[in-house]
C-alpha cells in the first residue's frame, strides 16, 4: 500500500512539478482527489496536514483582516486586496476560520486544500471577491470541509 511520503524523500523534479502545481493540486485534493494516486498530490497532503503550514494559513488571514481593518498599506508581500469591503463584512468569519486552523484537532485534507486555495492565491474571493456573501459562502464552505464529518455538501445544503 503506498502511503504519503515525506515531503524531504521525495525527488526534487516531484517536489518541483508539486510547487508548480500547487494550485491545481489544491483544488484536486479539496475536490476529494485520492492524495495517494500520484507522487505531487501525496506531496502537497503532507505539506497541507503539518502544523506549521495551518499556522501560516491562519496568520496570513488574521493578516489580512488586521490590513483591511488598519487600511494602511500591506504588512506583508503577497496578493492585493481588490476589494476590501468583502473582507471588513467577514472579518469574523475569516477570524473564525484563522482560530480553527490554529485548532489542535483534526483538520480534514479537503478543508486544509480549501484554505490554502483561498488564502493562498490571487485570484481566491478573499482577495478578487465581487461581494461579501462570496467570501461568506466560501469560508463557510471551508469551516464545514475542515470536519471530519463533512459530507461534500456545500454547508447551506448539508
Amino acid at each position: 500500500m503506498k502511503s504519503l511520503r515525506p515531503w524531504k524523500h521525495s525527488t526534487l523534479r516531484a517536489r518541483l512539478r508539486t510547487a508548480w502545481s500547487a494550485a491545481e493540486l489544491d483544488e484536486a485534493l479539496a475536490d476529494g482527489a485520492d492524495p495517494l494516486s500520484s507522487d505531487e498530490l501525496s506531496l502537497r497532503a503532507t505539506q497541507l496536514v503539518e502544523p506549521a503550514k495551518r499556522a501560516r494559513l491562519a496568520q496570513s488571514l488574521e493578516l489580512v483582516v488586521e490590513h483591511v481593518t488598519a487600511a494602511g498599506p500591506s504588512p506583508v508581500p503577497g496578493p492585493t486586496i481588490l476589494r476590501r469591503e468583502p473582507v471588513a463584512r467577514n472579518r469574523l468569519g475569516l477570524l473564525a476560520l484563522a482560530r480553527r486552523l490554529r485548532d489542535g484537532g483534526l483538520h480534514c485534507l479537503p478543508g486544509l486544500a480549501m484554505a490554502d486555495r483561498l488564502i493562498g492565491f490571487g485570484d481566491s474571493p478573499l482577495y478578487m471577491g465581487l461581494d461579501a456573501t462570496q467570501l461568506m459562502y466560501c469560508v463557510e464552505e471551508t469551516l464545514a470541509a475542515l470536519e471530519p464529518d463533512w459530507d461534500g455538501q456545500p454547508a447551506d445544503k448539508a
